[in-house]
């Protein structure tokens, strides 16, 4: 009995947003359905990560390409077949679900979903013709067509419905979209009872057609919460002066969101009409809440699970998420609670100017868009994998001599006792039979999966200070944090085209060096960028106290059009804090600080983060995004080696890349062989002097480690 039971008692189904070859064929995907998951969403953006970044269909792609099979083609079988694989096994779940706690009979039992080409979001017979094909290609009873909520997508779920075709609906995200998607499927399951049905005899029957409605949550929270944010730092008001507090609202209106959403669900399932279908064998559509994992360190992981438990729901949760809520979830009741208080928190939203519906159709429009880019990255992963095969190119290639059988028996060994598996989890036990300073600094892990949602504010940041004409950055730091910003400096600029910004870092308490940027910098056109994990550091504090002193001396010499009282003198031009950036944990002294000093913007990084490894968090892609990385392309292409390095990826000997370095680091070491050199190209050179510190200090601990030779 495991909490996903506990939420299938009270009528909810827990579902995965996750797929993957190795996954289904490893046992993964039993032993979490044998945990309670009772459905699950495919995903193109993991579909490409796999096939880009690890062998799990190498196998079934070399016939494909060596036939000729055109990229189309190939995603076809790869795809159809993991989606038939997935079916199968959920196959018992499906024949044996059970009545949900109101009578109802659910659609949250045994299904896993596919979505027409994203392509067609705006094209209603494509969509159609499209859903047609895969649910017959498919050819089982538990499969559901996504299909996106756009005006186009609105009649397309009519008409399926009405042929017998389950369909999982995408893309809800405000009670105006639901409420459509609602009708479209009351009418056409009237349209299925009337006139027949396209693949499911009996036609007419509609008990055979099932459906959900997705209603995504933590993409509101976020666009919410930075509008929120920007009244609170227009430097119009403080919290105080606005009634109602933006501040108070933060982090509450995508569980009122989808409350009042619920809510109205309960109604249109209810009365004359419903329960002329219901007496047939109608199902109710079930509310999914989607997008479910937690974008802001501030808030419990757990929030959109936790918050939204009732009956006739279904969940679709990414691994982190559902390895959350197995550990510390609450399994009770919510969704029926305080549904007046979250109207109210809506009404206050509207009162502060916020357009929630005008923020939901841009999430509609951004999430197709999105879908379409991920779809058209699968594309393109398929076409530059299959190149790859035909030129026999490999991502890691290692010659170990006789040391080759002791790594590999090291890494059966982790495969036998799941370290992987164990190290996602967050399992402290793969270290030490303590927690100590282990679970709180596993928080990169997921990292970057959290930061590709926030990236719209960090290149909002940079274009910010650029049109404002900023054309330094100095970052304030010390220790390892400061290190992935040195790498993305010294990598990126002199190659980003047009960028006209440069960021330095000082990490030296020497007065010469203080000095010596305090003099070379126009500090009026210079931003600084506080970082520090505690917020309390005093050679980074100190570092802000002078170079703010200096700045208002600047500012105050200078004839600015309108001026500023700082310590009692008129200095100009504009804010000092406008200067300033912070970056820190929540809770700091920094935060504080930064709110005082009215500063440009305040990042609170995830708690559970240490220094060197923060390269993916805020304290890394701040500077980063300043210098102008491609942050996108720097997360897609981490989050395709976190796919490589996923525990599903052990059942292929050596394909686990991050598995493989540390075996062959480790069991070469534990030989005698416990220094590794470090060759790179000038370019990357000061790659080497970040990864020397993640070796020999973060993991080199009780007189036990390697010495890296850069």
């Amino acid at each position: 009995m495991t909490k996903l039971h506990e939420l299938a008692n009270l009528g909810q189904a827990v579902w995965l947003d996750y797929i993957r070859r190795s996954f289904i064929t490893s046992g993964e995907l039993q032993a979490l359905i044998d945990q309670g998951v009772r459905g699950l969403t495919s995903n193109p953006s993991i579909f490409e990560k796999a096939i880009a970044g690890s062998a799990d269909y190498d196998a079934d792609l070399r016939p494909l390409v060596e036939a000729g099979k055109s990229v189309g083609e190939i995603y076809e079988s790869l795809v159809l077949d993991d989606i038939r694989r997935v079916a199968d096994i959920l196959r018992p779940v499906y024949d044996g679900s059970t009545l949900l706690t109101t009578g109802e009979i659910g659609a949250g039992d045994g299904y896993v979903s596919l979505e027409v080409s994203p392509t067609l979001a705006h094209d209603t017979d494509g969509t159609i013709a499209e859903a047609r094909r895969l649910f017959a290609a498919l050819d089982r009873p538990n499969i559901m067509i996504k299909v996106p909520a756009t005006p186009a997508g609105i009649p397309a779920i009519e008409t399926l419905i009405g042929e017998g075709i389950n369909v999982n609906v995408t893309l809800i995200f405000s009670l105006a979209q639901y409420e459509a998607v609602a009708e479209a499927y009351l009418a056409g399951l009237e349209k299925l009872a009337a006139a027949g049905g396209y693949g499911n005899p009996p036609y007419g029957d509609v008990s055979t057609v099932a459906s959900v409605a997705s209603f995504f949550v933590s993409r509101v929270e976020s666009a919410v919460d930075r509008q929120l944010d920007e009244l609170i730092h227009s430097g119009q008001h403080t919290p105080e002066s606005l009634i109602p507090n933006p501040q108070s609202l933060k982090g509450k209106i995508a569980t009122a969101n989808g409350k009042v959403a619920y809510a109205r669900f309960r109604e249109i399932f209810h009365g004359e009409r419903w329960e002329k279908l219901a007496t047939q064998g109608a199902r109710v559509q079930c509310p999914l809440w989607a997008s479910t994992s937690t974008k802001n360190p501030l808030y419990p992981d757990t929030l959109y699970v936790d918050g939204l438990i009732g009956p006739d729901t279904v969940n679709t949760v990414p691994p982190a998420t559902l390895q959350a809520f197995l550990d510390h979830g609450a399994a009770s009741l919510t969704l029926e609670t305080g549904v007046d208080e979250a109207r109210a928190q809506l009404a206050r939203l509207a009162e502060l100017g916020v357009d929630l519906d005008g923020i939901t159709q841009r999430l509609q429009d951004d999430g197709v868009a999105a879908f379409a880019r991920s779809f058209e990255a699968l594309m393109a992963s398929i076409a530059e994998k299959r190149e790859k095969l035909l030129a026999g190119w490999q991502l890691m290639t290692v010659s170990l001599g006789s040391y080759q059988d002791g790594v590999d028996a090291a890494l059966a060994e982790m495969k036998q006792q799941q370290i992987m598996a164990r190290l996602w989890a967050h399992d402290h036990t793969v270290w030490k039979p303590e927690p100590a300073e282990i679970t709180n600094r596993l928080g990169w892990l997921h990292i970057a999966e959290v930061m590709s949602d926030n990236l719209d504010r960090l290149e909002s940041l940079a274009e910010g200070v650029r049109s404002d004409g900023y054309t330094h950055a100095l970052l304030l730091g010390m220790g390892g944090s400061s290190l992935a910003p040195e790498v993305f400096h010294k990598t990126f600029v002199g190659q980003v085209a047009n960028l006209s910004y440069d960021l330095t870092v000082l990490d030296s308490t020497d007065p010469g060096a203080v000095l010596a940027y305090a003099e070379r910098l126009d500090l009026s056109k210079t931003l600084f960028i506080v970082a520090t994990k505690s917020g309390s550091t005093v050679e980074t504090l100190s570092f802000f106290k002078f170079f703010y002193n200096r700045l208002v001396e600047a500012l105050r010499q200078g004839s600015p059009p309108r001026v500023l009282a700082v310590a009692g003198q008129a200095v100009g031009k504009e804010q000092v804090g406008a200067h300033f950036v912070a970056i820190t944990d929540p809770g700091s002294r920094l935060v504080d600080i930064a709110q005082r000093h009215n500063f440009r913007a305040t990042f609170l990084n995830d708690p559970n983060i240490g220094g060197r490894y923060s390269a993916l968090s805020y304290f890394g892609l701040v500077p980063a995004a300043l210098v102008g990385v491609d942050l996108e392309t720097l997360i897609h292409r981490a989050l395709t080696m976190a796919c490589n390095c996923e525990s599903c990826n052990c059942a292929i000997a050596g394909d686990n890349n991050g598995a493989r370095l540390g075996a062959i680091m480790g069991e070469l070491a534990q030989a005698g062989r416990d220094k590794v050199t470090l060759v790179t190209s000038p370019a990357i050179a000061s790659f080497g002097d970040w990864v020397e510190q993640l070796i020999a200090e973060s993991t080199g601990k009780e007189g036990k480690g390697i010495l890296p030779v850069v």
